[in-house]
């Protein structure tokens, strides 16, 4: 039901690149993101004991809306019925759609749910874009809201959509070496806490936590939304758009690609009871 994210049809497209005469870990938005954190995780294989793995979904990103309105995606139009009221926020401006999330293809690892797709809307007029709606929606729902139904004073987002990749994260990995960075190829590797566990929009219980309290609300995690930054000078910054965002040594101001403070991300929780629980990081 989700578009896929074939990673080893990927890997021999993005060998590992060094930067600045190291390697460093990072956020996934773009292809070459998440290839680089596999080709450091298999590099560096020997330098973690990595305990437990867990299951998750992350979704690396495409450009625009997609022509399945129930696919996992940032922003844009929502798989919604037109007739259902539109959420505001209680200034009573039009909440903007923030993420929507497909479960159909990860119910193996967060269990049945209340619906099919998660909606999650939110507003920034006012700083952070907390508090937000969260509302289930099925899969087969007919007549469904057009864009020029779409309220036109929303925050502005500029939409994408995920393919999923099953990958696995290690929350409880520990370095074996003393030394201040681990080493691949012979190389330090800098901010390797992006590598036993991702910082991407994910389905799944063990994401990257930006700060230690993020896993203090009630429940079970269930998805996390991260801020939007693709590649901006390597082939594929989406993975529907082979030519890189820019020449090198030229830098364009991004879009209205969704951030979250400073490179933040929301993370959200499911209770025993159903209710959902969100809360926003940054670094």
């Amino acid at each position: 039901m989700n578009y896929e994210f074939d990673l080893n049809e990927w890997l021999p497209r993005f060998p590992l690149q060094e930067q600045h005469g190291h390697y460093s870990g990072g956020d996934i938005t773009s292809p070459g993101d998440i290839c680089n954190i596999e080709w450091l995780r298999r590099g560096m294989v020997d330098q973690y004991n990595w305990g437990r793995g867990i299951p998750v979904d992350i979704f690396v990103m495409s450009r625009g809306e997609p022509e399945n309105r129930f696919a996992t995606k940032i922003g844009g139009l929502p798989h919604r019925p037109r007739n259902l009221p539109w959420p505001c926020a209680p200034s009573g401006r039009p909440l903007a759609l923030i993420a929507q999330f497909n479960f159909s293809n990860s119910i193996d690892i967060v269990g049945n749910l209340p619906g099919d797709l998660l909606l999650i809307f939110g507003d920034d007029s006012d700083g952070p874009v907390m508090p937000l709606h969260m509302e289930w929606q099925l899969l087969g729902t007919q007549d469904l809201v057009c864009s020029a139904e779409m309220p036109p004073d929303c925050m502005t987002i500029a939409p994408c959509f995920g393919n999923r990749c099953r990958m696995i994260s290690y929350p409880d990995a520990t370095r074996t070496t003393d030394s201040e960075y681990p080493q691949c190829q012979g190389k330090d590797v800098w901010s390797d806490y992006w590598i036993p566990q991702f910082q991407a929009s994910q389905i799944g219980r063990a994401p990257f936590f930006i700060q230690e309290n993020d896993d203090s609300l009630p429940g079970q995690l269930l998805c996390t939304i991260a801020s939007v930054q693709s590649d901006t000078h390597l082939p594929y910054p989406w993975v529907n758009v082979p030519e890189p965002r820019c020449s090198p040594g030229e830098w364009r101001p991004d879009g209205k690609e969704l951030m979250i403070g400073d490179l933040g991300c929301i993370y959200v929780f499911i209770a025993d009871d159903g209710t959902l629980h969100s809360g926003v990081s940054s670094s």
